[in-house]
Formats: C-alpha cells, sequence, structure tokens
C-alpha cells in the first residue's frame, strides 16, 4: 500500500510540470499562451513558429503571462515552446481562419515580380540604346 501511494504522489506531480500550450488567431495575429498549471505561466519561454519541414518563420519569447503573438501566414504550423530545465512542447496548429495576405512567400514573389519588371525595361532602354547607334551610323 505504501508503493501505491508513493506512485501516486509521484505520478500527480509529473502533470504539474506538463507544458501546454493554447493558440488562436484572427487571420492576422497568431496569439499564444503557455502555461504549466493554471496559475503558473511559462514566463520568458522560447517560442517557435514552424512551417512546412520545421522551417523557422518566427521566433520570440512569452510575457509575464505566458503569452506571445505574431504574424500569421500560414494556415498550417508547428507552435513549439521550451521553457527552462528541459520543458518543452510541441504542437500542430491549422488556422479555421483565413489567413490574411501577409504571406512570407508573396512577399517574396512580389519582390521577384518587381525585379523582373525593372530588368525588362532597362532591356528595353538597352535595345532602343542599341538602335539609336545604329541609325547614327
Amino acid at each position: 500500500m505504501r508503493y501505491i501511494t508513493i506512485l501516486f504522489f509521484i505520478s500527480v506531480s509529473l502533470f504539474a510540470h506538463k507544458l501546454y500550450i493554447l493558440a488562436d488567431d484572427d487571420g492576422k495575429t497568431l496569439h499564444i499562451k503557455s502555461y504549466f498549471t493554471k496559475s503558473s505561466f511559462c514566463q520568458d519561454c522560447k517560442v517557435k513558429i514552424l512551417g512546412e519541414k520545421d522551417k523557422l518563420l518566427f521566433e520570440g519569447i512569452t510575457d509575464k503571462k505566458g503569452e506571445a503573438s505574431f504574424p500569421h501566414i500560414q494556415k498550417n504550423i508547428d507552435i513549439e515552446v521550451i521553457a527552462s530545465m528541459g520543458h518543452k512542447n510541441r504542437v500542430s496548429y491549422e488556422s479555421e481562419n483565413n489567413v490574411s495576405g501577409n504571406n512570407i512567400s508573396e512577399n517574396v514573389d512580389e519582390n521577384e515580380s518587381y525585379t523582373k519588371m525593372i530588368l525588362a525595361l532597362l532591356s528595353i532602354g538597352f535595345i532602343f540604346f542599341l538602335l539609336k547607334l545604329v541609325k547614327k551610323r
């Protein structure tokens, strides 16, 4: 009976140190809350937002209430919270909202299209310059 009582108290204390992660979004911002128990927030814990193939999208630290916010740019992400003394948890999150147009890949595509447009205009200008030189001869 003594061993059963000891095992019971050990197993109860194990759940007290589990790291919980709650996440919610409004389509533009991802709100994360991490805690150990209802009254013990995960303060100054490292938060990583991972995309496809575990690509790091954002990284930050929780505040005194165990909360952190990040721009929400992908529908499916993984959230990893790392606390002190080896406490770590990772959850997958799928947004129920339409994700805003702040997608990193869209920004990269937009920058590439501007670059292509500038190169095209410069090539047209170069062609007209060559035609002007040929016309003078």
